[in-house]
């Protein structure tokens, strides 16, 4: 039935019960109506089976993540199957098909990671299966099994790659410890305290004096666990402002970027380059410090200063909102002192943390310990990561000693003794809960995502490397560029984005 005779049959209906109806006694009326219900019942139901044909927006996404994701995993299975069968042989043996397959599956793999909340796959987890994959058939190119040559080269390959990714591995692993004991001791309640101070509770310098922590903090210390530590102050000294948090939180991350350039263990690119003997540290940080220093203040200016202009209404949105509070806070209570208790919580600062000289000795003990990496890389050449280990080392015996245990006032367990009177061995296992107050329970916060991530990413560019990509790309920014460093540098800017 058409949409106009439809109407023109409700229509008739409509008549019919105001006039004959009246007269009938209502009969006609009622018959009609009869008639109308069917007409009106199915439209509802036409209208109804539209709506549910057309597709919403949220099954529309939940339908593109799903194809992102399916098509991601089909491709790396498609390469690890050719990899196996061996054929067809052209993607295996040809150097232009393979760098291509190679580019593609990592190419894959970066818009997976890029679209990680998207899709809803941890990062670590696509760039360890695609850094596996090509790796895999990489491997099948050598063909280690028909000689022994062809084995060895490969072995060769596999621990040039193995040697650059293990190094990094071993100095993110314990440079994050050693932050991740200083938080758990409550060390950088002295940096909180000195903040809150010198702010006095107030939001205009905390941008600046954050992004500066934040930039040389990332010199000494890799860019981002510095990232962790800043955002972890951030949250003790503006830990009700949403705004305020999302706003400094993205200027933290440029300036840890930015300091993390001019530093070689401020950054995992300045830190291979540095384990690799390309780069020394008074060059890097001479003609690099400026540079770094303009690129982490100059977004910072423009955000503070629109954040000023456009502060002030903000302000006073929660000046009233905590005076409301306070006020139905009152009315519950007493009902009186109303304007001095208001004034009060308006004007309170957010309470000082308490700093004891076991914070204090964790804090200095750690940030030497890790000036103390640099320092012995330039005087008897100990590579970095052996001296971050040897900074967590340390940090970790002196923690560990009944002496600070006193000093912090932390319970230390008694040590059961056998029946000759030696000490009793305890049996620990990797589900018992750790010693309270130790190193072993600063570890088990840390994030080790983010290291497996690290390893995924540079063990897929390893393999690129060795399939001949890197040096592809590097002739082609070349010729593009005519040759012009400066060309060329700010190119492998934007693609190391």
């Amino acid at each position: 039935m058409t949409s106009s005779a439809l109407h023109a049959e409700i229509g008739a209906a409509v008549k019919s019960c105001s006039g004959e109806a009246v007269a009938e006694g209502g009969q006609a009326c009622q018959a009609d109506t009869v008639d109308v219900q069917p007409a009106v019942s199915r439209k509802s139901t036409l209208s109804s089976d539209l709506m549910r044909m057309t597709p919403s927006k949220p099954q529309v996404a939940f339908a593109a993540r799903r194809t992102l994701k399916v098509s991601g995993v089909i491709f790396m299975v498609i390469v690890v199957l050719i990899a196996l069968i061996g054929a067809p042989r052209e993607a295996i043996d040809g150097v232009t098909t393979k760098a291509n397959l190679m580019t593609a599956l990592f190419l894959i793999g970066l818009v997976l990671v890029v679209l990680e909340d998207h899709v809803g796959v941890n990062k670590s987890a696509v760039m360890l299966m695609v850094s596996a994959s090509m790796w895999t058939f990489l491997a099948v190119g050598f063909h280690p099994r028909e000689s022994h040559e062809n084995h060895e080269a490969l072995k060769e390959e596999l621990e040039h790659g193995l040697k650059d990714v293990g190094a990094i591995i071993l100095f993110l692993l314990p440079a994050m410890g050693v932050v991740e004991s200083i938080d758990h001791f409550d060390g950088f309640d002295v940096v909180t305290r000195l903040i809150l101070q010198v702010t006095g509770g107030r939001t205009e310098p905390l941008m600046p004096i954050l992004c500066l922590i934040t930039f040389f903090l990332s010199a000494i210390i890799d860019n981002l666990t510095a990232t962790i530590v800043s955002l972890k102050l951030l949250r003790h000294v503006a830990g009700g402002d949403k705004h305020l948090r999302h706003a400094i939180g993205g200027l933290v991350v440029i300036a840890a970027n930015a300091g993390g350039a001019w530093s070689p263990v401020g950054d995992v690119t300045t830190t291979m380059l540095w384990l690799a003997d390309k780069i020394s540290v008074s060059q890097t940080i001479i003609w690099l410090f400026l540079p770094s220093l303009v690129a982490g203040v100059s977004p910072m200016v423009g955000i503070w200063w629109e954040l000023k202009r456009h502060g002030r209404p903000n302000e006073a949105v929660e000046r009233r909102r905590m005076e409301e509070d306070a006020a139905d806070g009152e009315n519950q209570s007493s009902g009186t002192m109303r304007t001095g208790a208001t004034e009060d919580s308006v004007k309170a600062s957010p309470a000082l943390p308490e700093i004891t000289r076991a914070k204090a000795l964790v804090l200095v003990l750690g940030i030497i310990c890790i000036f103390m990496v640099p320092v012995l890389k330039m005087v008897v050449g100990l590579p970095p990561y052996l001296g971050m280990l040897l900074a967590l080392g340390i940090l970790w015996f002196v923690t560990d000693t009944a002496a600070f245990h006193s000093l912090a006032r932390l319970p230390r367990e008694d040590v059961d003794l056998e029946a000759d009177g030696m000490p009793q061995t305890s049996v620990s296992s990797h589900f018992s809960a750790p010693e309270p107050g130790s190193v072993v329970e600063a570890l088990h916060k840390m994030d080790l995502t983010g290291l497996l991530f690290f390893a995924g990413v540079l063990l897929a560019v390893g393999a690129l490397d060795t399939a001949g990509v890197l040096d592809t790309y590097a002739e082609m920014l070349v010729r593009l560029c005519a040759g012009s460093p400066v060309a060329i540098a700010s190119l492998l800017g934007v693609s190391s984005a």
